[in-house]
C-alpha cells in the first residue's frame, strides 16, 4: 500500500490518500480552517464519497466503480494519521473483525463514546489533551488497535485511557470475539 502524501499551503492541505477499495490513490483538497475548525485539540475527519472512475469492467468482483466512502484523519499539523476505506455510512463488523486479525488480536475491541464531552473539558482539566483526542477517534468504525494507530499512541497506553475514561463514564469497549 502506498504512503498517503500530504502537501501544505498557506490555505489549503491537498492530500493524496490510499482507498483500499479503488486499489487507488484519492485526490482532496481541504481547507485548512475546515481542518482547524474541526479540531478541537483532536484529529479531524474528512469524509469523501466516491466512484473509482476507471474500474476494471471486466472483473465482476471490481466494486470499485460503486459509491464508497474514505476517511480521511488528519492531526493538527496537517498530517495524515489514518484512512479507512468502506461501503455504506460505515465500515462493516466484518471488516473491523478483519482489521483487528491482521493486527495480530484474538478479539475485536471497538471503543465508542457513551458521554459527549466538550473541548472545555480539557481546558478545566477534566480531561488530557491526549484524551480527548483519542475520544474523538472512539466513533465506533475503529478497533482499539487503529484507534492507537491514527492517534499516534502505543496500544498499551490507549487501552490504559480507555480504562480511565470507561471509570468516569465517557466510553465504553464493545468486545467480539
Amino acid at each position: 500500500m502506498p504512503e498517503n502524501k500530504v502537501k501544505k499551503y498557506f490555505s489549503l492541505v491537498e492530500v493524496w490518500a490510499w482507498c483500499d477499495i479503488c486499489q487507488d490513490m484519492v485526490a482532496l483538497s481541504v481547507d485548512k480552517d475546515e481542518i482547524h475548525n474541526g479540531l478541537e485539540m483532536g484529529i479531524y475527519t474528512k469524509e469523501f464519497k466516491h466512484k473509482n472512475p476507471h474500474p476494471e469492467l471486466e472483473d465482476p468482483d471490481d466494486l470499485s466503480g460503486d459509491e464508497h466512502t474514505i476517511y480521511v484523519y488528519i492531526n493538527d499539523n496537517y498530517d495524515v494519521t489514518g484512512v479507512k476505506s468502506f461501503f455504506g455510512d460505515s465500515p462493516t463488523i466484518e471488516s473491523l473483525e478483519e482489521a483487528a486479525a491482521a493486527s495480530g488480536a484474538t478479539e475485536v475491541r471497538i471503543p465508542i463514546i457513551i458521554k459527549d464531552v466538550p473541548a472545555t473539558s480539557v481546558h478545566l482539566g477534566m480531561i488530557t489533551p491526549d484524551e480527548y483526542k483519542v475520544l474523538k477517534i472512539c466513533d465506533g468504525m475503529n478497533t482499539l488497535e487503529q484507534v492507537a494507530e491514527i492517534a499516534g499512541q502505543n496500544l498499551e497506553d490507549v487501552e490504559k485511557m480507555m480504562e480511565k475514561l470507561h471509570k468516569k463514564g465517557l466510553v465504553d469497549v464493545i468486545k467480539r470475539v
